[in-house]
């Protein structure tokens, strides 16, 4: 029987086929590489401008909306009664654990974003809300643990 001899094409072809199976394997195990924080990203790009001057004016405010957080979930309070607004509870993770809710003040501009609609993990949590006809948004990062 004849004794098998390595040559340089050998090398070439084997260095070739492990180059194949790396590139074939990061294409299989990519797969998906999350989704998009938003539905509508493309149309809210181009209002873009709206939010930073939203935001600019709510940084220009003496008293700026508060988040606080409490054993039974997240307490937004308002020095000054809003016309209207929302208040969003983003995931980056995972888009169906969002919370989203209208502004829905108590008799003392508070309103509770119950702990039984939050997940233990980081939200990034967005108010929008409206007075005197200028609109205001307020961001924080926030991550929520549920008490044990």
């Amino acid at each position: 029987m004849k004794k098998f001899k390595f040559t340089w094409l050998h090398g070439v072809m084997v260095a070739l086929g492990c180059f194949m199976i790396f590139i074939t394997s990061l294409v299989f195990f990519a797969g998906n590489m999350g989704e998009m924080v938003e539905d509508n990203y493309y149309e809210k790009t181009i209002h873009y401008q709206n939010d930073i001057d939203a935001a600019k004016r709510a940084n220009e405010l003496d008293q700026k909306p508060e988040l606080i957080q409490q054993a039974n979930g997240y307490l937004i309070r308002f020095h000054q009664e809003p016309q209207s607004g929302e208040v969003l509870f983003l995931r980056s993770n995972n888009s169906e654990e969002d919370v989203k809710e209208s502004l829905h003040l108590n008799s003392r501009n508070e309103q509770l974003v119950h702990a039984t609609r939050l997940k233990d993990g980081e939200y990034e949590v967005s108010i929008r809300w409206e007075e005197n006809g200028e609109d205001y948004l307020y961001k924080q990062r926030v991550n929520w643990k549920t008490p044990s």
